[in-house]
């Protein structure tokens, strides 16, 4: 059986206090053809059209909603009321107690107008409230597979708290401490004050990435960096970043970004990566 929950935004109460009854046995959503093409979520990856993002063993993750494993088709939830809409957080489909669709509901999807309504005749609403649904939910998790699948992550941040720990930003701090590393010297004034939420974002996957890199692999990664950016190698062997473009290619080289063609001729920055092993 189909049941449509809401979640409300509520600052008292308990989590499942929370969770009220929309609808029931209606189908808002159904498996889309394509999951079967996903990808393991990396924030390298950009998707190509008809292919999902997944994190597997996704019940293990801190970001899990407690209520995915507890809810049966049984569960009962109390109705919500028409003056609780605005409070709306997120809708959930759970179809058969396995397949759970979700949609973040904003401002924008939330509608009172005056509205003709038309259906075996025309009906004039004045005071008409709607939800939108959309076209393709914003994640599916699917309880058998232990799996979630979603195309972006920004629209799901939402819904699972914590979840953007996945392509989180460097803070202030961090990226002032990354600036610093001997192997970087800042010019023209550049600071971290000067560091946008792009590289923010990339400097924070590098410093990762850093951290799980011996002594040879670093000078690998460097010595490449030197290679396809020569501009921007300083006198004493450090990288000079003067610009946020100067950051961007430094980022790209930790990331290992570079690669040069087949036939040698030409070098590239590669704009999304796949890891081997990550398609499923």
């Amino acid at each position: 059986m189909n049941h449509v929950i809401a979640k409300l935004r509520l600052r008292k109460g308990s989590e499942s206090s929370k969770l009220k009854k929309v609808l029931s046995n209606v189908t808002l959503y159904t498996l889309p053809n394509d999951l079967a093409n996903n990808i393991v979520y990396d924030p390298g990856t950009i998707l190509d059209e008809g292919e999902w993002f997944s994190i597997s063993e996704f019940s293990q993750k801190p970001f899990f909603l407690q209520f995915l494993a507890d809810y049966t088709d049984s569960v009962a939830y109390e109705q919500l009321e028409v003056n609780q809409i605005s409070n709306i957080d997120y809708i959930c489909t759970c179809e058969n107690a396995n397949v759970f669709y979700f949609q973040r509901i904003t401002k924008t999807q939330l509608l009172e107008k005056k509205v003709i309504t038309i259906g075996d005749q025309f009906r004039y609403n004045a005071n008409s409230k709607n939800i939108v649904v959309n076209d393709t939910a914003d994640a599916i998790y699917v309880k058998e597979d232990d799996t979630l699948y979603f195309k972006k992550l920004s629209a799901i941040t939402g819904i699972f708290k914590g979840i953007d720990q996945l392509f989180r930003e460097a803070t202030t701090a961090e990226t002032e401490t990354f600036l610093a590393k001997d192997f970087i010297r800042l010019e023209n004034n550049f600071s971290a004050n000067d560091v946008k939420q792009a590289n923010r974002k990339r400097i924070a996957l590098a410093m990762a990435t850093l951290n799980n890199f011996d002594d040879e692999q670093k000078n690998t990664v460097f010595d490449t960096v030197k290679e396809y950016c020569p501009q921007l190698v300083a006198d004493d062997n450090t990288f000079k970043i003067e610009t946020e473009n100067d950051l961007t290619l430094l980022l790209y080289g930790i990331d290992q970004r570079f690669y040069t063609t087949p036939d040698g001729k030409e070098k590239r920055i590669a704009n999304s990566v796949i890891r081997l092993g990550a398609a499923v």
